[in-house]
């Protein structure tokens, strides 16, 4: 049963302190127009536009849910505070002084961790079993240097019996075991970033490494047996692509403008700019009389040309009028307005400046209401016509993404759209990895959109054709096996035991599980880093570990 509003809105206003000068800006259910379960309000300052409070309640039984409180802080001084000596003991008594106040099952809430991050204390509170805490069974409360409460987040707990623990596990090591039982090292091509990874220099650097496939297998601690099969965890597989016209095969360069010669000047100048748009425009179709040219955006690497429909123009307006004031979306639409009238651009265009080359295009047409008239297949023929004008070595750099039978355990591009085994949709999406040579490249890839309606190219974002040419330049080659990089990663598994949520609202469940883990610790003074291994260099074998966070114990 739904609470009063009016009582709601009340006891919202106990929660904290709000000062006497803020004001209420939104009060609405959340999230809007999904599962609604919440009802929140926010007060900002009018002074301050990073100065809020923001609290939900139930809608079911009123109790606070979140609590978010944000202001303008001096981060030098803030941090010094925190040094000076104050324990986590004392913010853990606040922290949980103000959990037993709000929420509804504090007394199972036993398992307490605290720990120092940056600027502000963070205590966490779990109901456990067997000593472990449980997924989604409390929640997390964050303090600042003066331990004034900033954040308080309760989790949705399902209302399920706690587990209990199991009569017999598996061990650690035949958990491992099975882990690497179906563990491979896969070569790709990777850029590491200092900011990232555990490296030396400061310059980012283009590597081959070995990545492991199945590594991060969760193991039920009973019966041993992975949580998931096999495909869960592995990319979609890829099949070469058979150019149209081989001639382009060797061709890295897109159709692109004669750009106007530089004038000693290291970047663009907005006369050069206005020289790319209408190239694009002729090049793109875009119909200059319906579909007026916001003003151009972009840094001194890329130009950001958004289209909005003339008919469209005035609608927004109108619209807001019938809105109340204080509903999540005027109050959307007050703080990031522009932000988001530009998503509802009809054309989105991203061009690469250097080459005057399309890194992006979306396209948002009206609603057709029409019916899909064209295969899969035909869709891919309407993309590759697309990559042939705009990426001309396509087939060269880029391989096709198919999808898994699970049952046959084989792949078929095509099987989806046989006849009873699918409904038809409004857009096909096309994924091409980015290879060089046989390695593919990690998080490099094209897509394609393609509407089955009209056979309009909806989406396509591209890669950096500067990015392929220096990963050509590299020449990689691995000198160290895939069993070797396998032999040296093992080394370094470990396995630890915790409580998995598995299944969706209406069939969650708690399992046991052996979760595995390659982590380190570097210890400097009260300093904690924590790394994660992620792969084995190719050439050197070196480990190469990602930093996962830095922390403070006291």
């Amino acid at each position: 049963m739904t609470m009063d509003v009016q009582a709601l809105r009340a006891a919202a206003g106990t929660i904290t302190f709000i000062p006497e000068h803020y004001e209420l800006v939104m009060e609405d259910n959340t999230p809007k127009g999904f599962d609604e379960k919440e009802r929140t309000f926010i007060w900002e300052d009018p002074h301050s536009e990073n100065s809020r409070i923001e609290v939900s309640l139930s809608l079911e039984t009123g109790k606070l849910m979140r609590l978010q409180i944000s202001q303008e802080r001096d981060d030098t001084i803030w941090g010094s505070a925190i040094e000076a000596g104050r324990t986590t003991e004392q913010a853990a008594d606040i922290a949980k002084t103000f959990m037993i106040r709000h929420h509804p099952n504090y007394a199972a809430l036993t398992w307490i961790r605290s720990e120092i991050k940056r600027n502000y204390v963070e205590i966490e509170f779990r109901a456990e079993a067997g000593g472990l805490p449980l997924p989604r069974s409390g929640c997390e409360i964050r303090l600042d240097a003066d331990f004034n409460i900033v954040l308080y987040k309760a989790e949705e707990f399902p209302g399920m019996e706690l587990p209990v623990w199991p009569d017999r596990l598996v061990s650690a090591e035949a958990a491992k075991q099975r882990i690497l039982q179906d563990m491979e090292m896969q070569p790709i091509i990777t850029t590491l970033y200092p900011s990232i990874y555990d490296m030396e220099g400061e310059e980012d650097q283009h590597r081959l490494v070995y990545e492991p496939i199945q590594g991060r297998r969760k193991i039920d601690a009973v019966t041993g047996e992975p949580l998931h099969n096999l495909q869960h965890d592995l990319l979609p597989p890829t099949v070469p692509i058979t150019p149209a016209d081989p001639g382009n095969l060797n061709n890295v360069y897109p159709v692109k403008p004669v750009l106007p010669s530089r004038t000693g000047t290291e970047h663009s100048s907005s006369d050069e700019d206005s020289d790319l748009i209408p190239f694009w425009e002729a090049q793109l179709g875009i119909d200059t009389e319906r579909y007026v040219l916001d003003k151009p955006r972009g840094d001194d690497q890329n130009l950001i040309l958004l289209y909005f429909d003339k008919s469209d123009m005035n609608e927004d307006e109108a619209d807001q009028s019938a809105t109340d004031p204080l509903s999540v979306d005027r109050y959307f639409e007050r703080r990031w307005g522009k932000t988001l009238r530009n998503l509802q651009a009809a054309y989105m265009i991203h061009i690469d400046k250097a080459t005057g080359s399309l890194e992006a295009y979306h396209y948002k047409p009206e609603s057709s209401g029409g019916e899909a008239v064209l295969t899969r297949e035909q869709c891919w023929d309407r993309a590759e016509r697309f990559l042939r004008r705009f990426f001309p070595s396509y087939a060269k750099y880029l391989r096709l993404e198919v999808k898994w039978d699970l049952e046959a355990g084989i792949t078929d591009s095509e099987q989806e759209g046989e006849e009873g085994e699918a409904e038809p949709r409004d857009r096909e999406f096309f994924h091409l990895p980015l290879y060089i040579d046989q390695y593919r490249v990690r998080l490099e890839r094209v897509n394609i959109c393609v509407s089955t309606i009209t056979g309009e190219v909806l989406l396509y974002r591209s890669v950096s054709y500067e990015k392929i040419r220096e990963l050509e330049a590299c020449g990689f080659k691995a000198a160290i096996s895939a069993s070797s990089a396998l032999a040296r990663y093992a080394e370094q598994l470990d396995v630890s035991l915790r409580w998995y949520m598995d299944g969706d609202d209406g069939t969650a469940h708690y399992r046991l599980i052996y979760d595995p883990v390659y982590k380190r610790r570097a210890k400097t003074g009260v300093s904690v880093s924590e790394y994660l291994l992620e792969f084995i260099d190719a050439v050197s074998g070196e480990l190469i570990w990602s930093k996962l966070r830095a922390i403070e114990r006291c």
